[in-house]
């Protein structure tokens, strides 16, 4: 199996139901209609054993009369949308806890930033996930082959997310065993708005994740993941962030490209947008508006007011210390994600 894998890094849930009906009926209309029964408003329609009825005026009453014969068997359609879904293939040596805080932080995931079914053309309605303890080893080889990690993982006629959690996180009760998994779902919800494989500069999209994870346990646990995990910010990020376009470029928990991330925010807030709107821009219309190019150069530079060129020379006015762009810690995701 031919496997292509996504940083550390790389959705859901019941979209909606959309019922269209015909007309609105009274409670005295909802009786099987008859013909020259009684009716309240000329123009009612309704079928019974696909014979359709109409309300209309004979005399000084309103009858129903009977129309013409029809396929349709009732006055209202559904349309209902097919639901995206995560498989979940937990390994039992993964604690209790852990198991239950996932699907906690899943639900929580769905309703944040739900998956439409059909946007991801490898996985057209569901996505499996496999996660276990690193100690037993891949438990799933058969299904996944030797990948480890954590990870969005596959080929172009599947993929799934892999959780594989180090045991030293739960024995020292670490943040990331948590982390990991917003992380991961981001670049679900990236690929499902992009509609294709995310051919981004890697600081858009490791940063973005990697940035949302730390708003979700900021808000959703009260910890400050920027300053526990990504202080680590290079000097290239503002000499020379060229190289964090490639996954080539090496950083520490991808502190140089939260750093980029949260710098282009702060440059949207000196432009008058919000934080919420700049965090939304980054979030969700940068990748809708990818789906329509070929580069997402050009992606950049019709979304954001400031081009990609001229905001690389801005970080020249930065520090390469994430204490300069940290985000305010009262910033709650529904606000950015509803805006």
């Amino acid at each position: 199996m031919k496997v292509t894998k996504l940083g550390r890094a790389f959705a859901s849930l019941a979209i909606f139901a959309a019922t269209m009906t015909s007309s609105c009926m009274s409670p005295g209309d909802t009786a099987s209609a008859k013909i020259k029964a009684k009716c309240s408003k000329i123009g009612l329609t309704k079928v019974v054993n696909k014979i359709t009825f109409t309300c209309s005026k004979s005399g000084k009453n309103l009858i129903w009369s009977k129309s013409k014969i029809t396929s349709t068997t009732t006055t209202s359609v559904q349309a209902t949308l097919e639901k995206f879904s995560f498989k979940y293939n937990l390994d039992s040596s993964l604690p209790s806890d852990f198991v239950a805080e996932f699907q906690t932080v899943m639900k929580n995931l769905g309703e944040l930033t739900p998956i439409e079914s059909g946007s991801i053309s490898s996985n057209k309605s569901s996505m499996d996930v496999y996660s276990w303890k690193s100690t037993t080893g891949n438990p799933f080889q058969s299904q996944i082959g030797d990948i480890t990690g954590s990870s969005i993982s596959g080929n172009q006629n599947k993929r799934f997310m892999v959780l594989e959690i180090p045991a030293l996180e739960f024995d020292q009760k670490l943040m990331h065993r948590y982390s990991v998994i917003p992380h991961e779902y981001f670049h679900v919800y990236q690929l499902s708005l992009a509609k294709k494989d995310l051919g981004a500069g890697k600081w858009i999209i490791e940063g973005g994740a990697a940035t949302f994870e730390s708003l979700y346990i900021q808000q959703y646990y009260g910890y400050n993941y920027f300053k526990d995990a990504q202080t680590n910010v290079g000097l290239a990020a503002i000499n020379n962030p060229q190289i964090f376009e490639t996954y080539g470029s090496e950083e520490i928990n991808y502190g140089s490209s939260v750093f980029l991330v949260l710098a282009l925010v702060k440059e949207l807030q000196k432009l008058n947008y919000s934080e919420q709107q700049a965090f939304r821009m980054v979030y969700l219309d940068f990748w809708i508006e990818f789906a329509k190019q070929s580069d997402w150069k050009i992606a950049f530079d019709k979304i954001f007011p400031v081009k990609l060129a001229d905001f690389y020379q801005s970080l020249l006015g930065y520090t390469n210390n994430i204490n300069s762009v940290l985000p305010s810690e009262s910033l709650r995701l529904q606000t950015i994600f509803s805006s």
